[in-house]
């Protein structure tokens, strides 16, 4: 056996599941006869709280010669145990393949779909076989077709099966393998036989660890009757009691981090026949994008608003941020963006008249528009935090999902805009647009670029309040937001059913009354909104003592972080800094009897912290309260620092002052 071949490890971090008990479970890999063991199992030893387990998951790819070409097959074997109520949606399952509306000769078929459940009724087991009548087809997109299917008969307890093939006419594209999912894994497999004439790049990824083969074995093909024989290599790879991962409000992707077997063609050759590398640099990608009539060729499209931008007088426009501005307000009066991200647009005649398109659309008329104002702009290709990453071992066309338009603000720096932005503005991107590995595409000069380091994030806040003897606080809150911060409250201003019910959710979240609020930029294309709210609040009272929270309005009331232990990175939205200065009046005749004390907290690396400073003077109480964050993303390792970090900071958020009548 050959060792296995280059590993890559997203994360210097090992899970030592393997060592775990797992009860009287015992591997079986025959299909069709669940054991005694598995029927009778109630709960996995590994995860007490795991809805299901996959018992067993084989995949197995190969190839042969179709009529004119080689072809791939995927076999594909599963066995599920449900354990809770919450599991009984492992019975729904789709299948997601390859049919191009505009090329139905190269595709994606899938064959052979058997599914059945296994129960014990009155000590016997009853298999159910999944009819015709469960299984659907729908249509994604131009290109994706998903069959979905229900497994019947499917309780707590029951063991589902299933199996079924997919032919693809794309042999120089291997799907990659996951063998982590949302629930527990005891085994899977994943089997490649590779003839000589392909030679693939193959990484095994992830927070557990696989092991893996290389075995070297034959093939032979039959190609209009002549057998042709060749040698091989049969990759294999195994996990064992892989741990669930699921997503949650702090990782963008959890397939990321997910255990997982890539294998991206290099080349192939025929000796005699043909040759062909596959082999690519980012260089290469650039020219070929920018090449390709699709995508380049509609960054060089002709204005189709060149009348209606003559109207907005940019030569009287001194400030080229204004410029842009302006143009981009044009164009969203436009065209509507449809909520969908894409790497390709459609014609922009046909965009303008529906008056809607996804971001690419409208990205590459913005671009257009731009260039014909004397404002060069250019394609930032990249795939979104929330869809897995480009990867890092090599170049790769296949995971560029779609792209922001950078714009030359000077000579030496850029902006960066999208359609999608609707609440935004220059450098203020929705959270999924801020990768830290977009690629900038310039004629001769292209290079990355961090989007994530773009723009400022920040909220600040002056309150001056009076308490009063009854308990009752009655002030004034003024509050810039900036950056993502304004888009915030853009969004929710714009989504709101009416100004009556945007201060009604101002109302529920801060626990207060608003007698007045005023505002500025809620509906501007800026960086920034201003608002000013007069506000009454209800502290609690109790005989002679008042027991009031300083900071009036608490940054963090909860701690997100309440596992004992994670296995998956920590990723925030993007970095910020929150600075809230209160001045709170107390009322005569009292006095303090409580007061919390200063304090300033931070991570080992300085990336995260927070000041909380409080003086009193007379009769009067001041607050200084600093938080910021600089950092994105947070290795497994450090999650107990940030959890004990976050444990400090909601305790000093939700401090009480205790006041005693004199």
């Amino acid at each position: 056996m050959k060792a296995l071949i280059t590993t890559i490890v997203l994360f210097c971090y090992s899970l030592f599941l393997s060592a775990q008990a797992t009860g009287t479970l015992t591997l079986n890999k025959k299909f069709g006869k669940p054991t005694p063991e598995e029927l009778s199992m109630t709960v996995y030893a590994p995860d007490s709280s795991a809805e299901a387990v996959v018992l067993y998951n084989e995949t197995t790819v190969d190839y042969n010669w179709a009529l004119n070409d080689f072809r791939l097959n995927y076999n594909y074997k599963k066995r599920i145990k449900i354990l809770k109520e919450e599991g009984i949606s492992q019975a729904n399952v789709n299948i997601v393949y390859i049919e191009r509306k505009d090329n139905r000769t190269i595709k994606e078929s899938v064959q052979g779909l058997e599914a059945y459940a296994y129960n014990m009724e009155n000590g016997k087991m009853v298999r159910t076989k999944m009819k015709k009548e469960h299984i659907f087809e729908e249509r994604l997109n131009d290109t994706y077709v998903q069959l979905k299917f229900s497994v019947p008969q499917v309780k707590v307890g029951t063991i589902i099966e299933y199996e079924y093939q997919i032919a693809s006419d794309y042999y120089y594209q291997i799907r990659d393998w996951f063998a982590q999912e949302n629930i527990p894994v005891f085994h899977t497999e994943f089997n490649v036989v590779i003839p000589e004439y392909f030679k693939f790049n193959t990484s095994a990824q992830g927070i557990a660890n696989l092991e893996g083969n290389i075995e070297e074995t034959n093939k032979t093909f039959n190609i209009g009757g002549q057998i042709l024989s060749c040698s091989a290599e049969q990759k294999h790879f195994i996990g064992r009691n892989l741990p669930a991962l699921k997503n949650d409000n702090h990782v963008w992707c959890v397939d990321n981090y997910a255990a997982q077997v890539n294998l991206e063609l290099l080349g192939y050759e025929i000796p005699g026949v043909v040759y062909k590398n596959f082999t690519q640099t980012w260089e290469q990608i650039d020219e070929a994008l920018l090449n390709d009539g699709d995508f380049g060729g509609r960054t060089r499209m002709s204005n189709p608003l060149k009348e209606e931008m003559e109207a907005l007088n940019l030569s009287q426009m001194s400030n080229t941020d204004d410029k842009i501005s302006a143009i981009f307000t044009l164009l969203k009066n436009k065209i509507k963006w449809n909520e969908k991200y894409a790497f390709y647009g459609k014609s922009a005649r046909q965009i303008l008249k529906d008056g809607t398109g996804n971001n690419a659309d409208i990205n590459f008329i913005l671009i257009s528009m731009l260039n014909d104002a004397g404002i060069q702009s250019y394609p930032v290709v990249m795939s979104r935090r929330d869809q897995r990453m480009l990867p890092h071992a090599h170049p790769s066309l296949e995971k560029l999902t779609t792209f922001v338009v950078g714009i030359a603000n000077t000579d030496s720096t850029f902006v960066f805009l999208d359609a999608s932005v609707q609440d935004g503005y220059l450098n203020i991107l929705p959270p999924a647009l801020l990768t830290d590995r977009g690629r900038l595409l310039i004629p001769g000069n292209s290079l990355w670029v961090n989007l994530q380091n773009i723009g400022k994030h920040s909220i600040r806040r002056t309150i001056q309040a009076n308490l009063q003897a009854d308990g009752t606080i009655k002030g004034n809150r003024i509050t810039s937001y900036y950056g993502q911060h304004a888009a915030d409250i853009r969004k929710t201003f714009r989504t709101a059913k009416d100004s009556t019910d945007f201060i009604n959710q101002i109302t529920a979240k801060n626990d207060m009354s608003v007698q007045s609020y005023t505002s500025k930029g809620l509906s501007d294309f800026s960086d920034t909104v201003r608002e000013s709210i007069t506000f009454e609040k209800q502290t609690t009272t109790t005989g002679d003592h008042i027991y009031i929270n300083p900071m009036i309005f608490a940054q963090y009331t909860d701690n997100p972080f309440k596992q004992s232990e994670r296995i998956l990175p920590v990723e925030f939205a993007h970095a910020e800094t929150i600075n809230i200065n209160v001045m709170l009046t107390l009322p005569d005749g009292y006095t303090i009897d409580e007061i919390p004390e200063s304090t300033k907290i931070s991570t080992s690396d300085g990336s995260i912290s927070m000041l909380y400073i409080i003086t009193q003077q007379g009769n009067k109480v001041s607050i200084k309260y600093t938080f910021s964050i600089s950092e994105l993303l947070y290795a497994p390792d450090k999650y107990e620092e940030l959890k004990k970090f976050w444990e400090l900071l909601v305790e000093k958020n939700n401090a009480m002052m205790v006041l005693k009548k004199l």
